[in-house]
């Protein structure tokens, strides 16, 4: 793959002025730039988006927590582009604010799978990922990713082991047990996920998620009782429709790394 135009780094600051004035610039807390990689088997390609971050600095998975920048990807004026998808290395927990942030530190690596309209032309990625930087402070920003993927490319030793940092299945985690329970709440749906499951870290955050839901959610506090560790997500809506306990998904995060269940039962 050619890489025949660098990264270009955009950015908006939303911050009362008195806050603009004492915040950093960004070039202190971020760099950013594309790494090249190669074409699959399968003809999609690989490329990566190398990030390094300031001390104390973080920013966000695909779910940032409690609180956070949730990232987006617009890849609307990219050229033969059928997909853009980022492979999500696994994250860790951070406490900001004494809010639960699931994210990344220091250095990292995302994979971004391209899928050619016509794989015998190379794919134009001229796409934005919107993200949040944060420390005391968070930050908005869109980062321009441009790039034309052509050719066999070559192999990335960075990138190929981000796309193996990936969570680990919870049973192999400690996951001995567990069950949901969904109750009515005034404002919608509340969903359990209570796991018997040993401590992952000196703080654990669980995160309950329906795959396929478009219901607008809130992700409320963990809860660990003994060998017990309980996550609640409340699912606003006015239907009370039901929940497809087969469509749950349950992830562990802790300042070590991240576990992930599928379903409400370990049969599942």
């Amino acid at each position: 793959m050619n890489m025949l135009r660098s990264f270009l780094v955009a950015t908006a600051l939303v911050l009362p002025m008195a806050a603009q004035a004492q915040a950093p610039r960004l070039s202190e807390i971020f760099e950013a730039k594309m790494r090249p990689g190669w074409k699959t088997d399968t003809g999609t390609y690989i490329a990566a988006l190398h990030l390094r971050l300031a001390q104390d600095w973080i920013t966000y998975w695909r779910h940032p927590g409690e609180s956070g920048i949730v990232p987006t990807l617009d890849t609307s004026r990219s050229r033969n582009l059928s997909n853009a998808r980022i492979l999500w290395p696994e994250p860790r927990l951070y406490i900001k604010a004494g809010f639960a942030s699931i994210g990344y530190s220091d250095e990292i690596v995302l994979p971004i799978e391209l899928t050619p309209e016509d794989a015998g032309q190379p794919v134009e990625l001229d796409g934005v990922l919107s993200v949040g930087v944060c420390a005391d402070i968070c930050i908005p920003v869109d980062l321009a990713l441009n790039i034309v993927a052509q050719g066999a490319g070559a192999p990335d030793t960075m990138i190929s082991s981000a796309m193996t940092r990936r969570p680990k299945a919870a049973q192999s985690a400690g996951l001995q047990g567990m069950n949901c329970s969904v109750t009515p709440d005034k404002r919608g749906l509340r969903l359990s996920a209570s796991l018997q499951i040993p401590p992952q870290g000196h703080e654990e955050f669980v995160l309950v998620e329906m795959l396929g839901s478009t219901m607008p959610a809130r992700v409320l506090p963990t809860e660990r009782n003994g060998d017990t560790l309980t996550g609640h997500t409340l699912f606003r809506t006015k239907s009370g429709g039901g929940i497809d306990r087969s469509a749950v998904r349950i992830s562990v995060i802790s300042e070590h790394g991240t576990s992930v269940h599928q379903g409400c039962a370990l049969s599942d």
